[in-house]
């Protein structure tokens, strides 16, 4: 099983900021941790949502973050999600999805490595929503924080919902293949 060092984040301790390079945990004990608001406002059913919770709850939640002044990287990894998102600052990413459906993002910051604005279009369950993702980097005593603040908007339904998530630094082996949702896929 791969290690991952204790990375930037622990390294950027010793700066007034750093970077949110680096692995991260989410902390359940904090803020709203579970995604049911935001899953609602998809149109996600009930059934599925209940299911998304349990992964969440017990199994971690990994985002491992590369950020540049031009580029921004993130891979999240959990029991319900493993999914990588690639973009280039300011550049709006374009993403085919069956159905003849299309997802847009773009990513900006005013704070390269400490902060983040991610702006999607996205088709639902319940058809398009608008959704803004903010990562923002804050110290909290000694350790950093990740703060995630999720905001979803249906535009048919006017139905709105934020979600507020803490991540602190990671260290250790991530998260076995096996456990995540990539490695349940077309397991019985």
């Amino acid at each position: 099983m791969p290690t991952i060092g204790v990375g930037e984040p622990n390294a950027a301790m010793k700066s007034t900021l750093g970077t949110m390079n680096g692995t991260w945990r989410l902390d359940k004990l904090r803020g709203n941790p579970s995604m049911r608001g935001y899953l609602e406002t998809m149109g996600v059913p009930e059934l599925a949502i209940e299911a998304h919770e349990k992964g969440e709850e017990d199994h971690e939640t990994i985002h491992t973050i590369e950020f540049s002044d031009v580029h921004f990287k993130i891979q999240k990894q959990s029991r319900v999600t493993d999914m990588e998102l690639d973009l280039k600052l300011g550049e709006e990413c374009l993403v085919s999805l069956p159905g003849d459906r299309v997802k847009s993002t773009i990513a900006t910051t005013e704070n390269p490595g400490q902060q983040i604005k991610i702006v999607s279009r996205m088709p639902t369950m319940n058809g398009m929503a608008n959704v803004v993702d903010t990562k923002t980097l804050q110290r909290e005593g000694n350790i950093l924080v990740l703060v995630q603040t999720l905001t979803i908007k249906n535009e048919q339904s006017g139905k709105e919902h934020t979600t507020t998530r803490y991540f602190v630094p990671h260290e250790g082996a991530l998260i076995p293949l096996a456990a995540t949702a990539k490695g349940s896929v077309g397991k019985k």
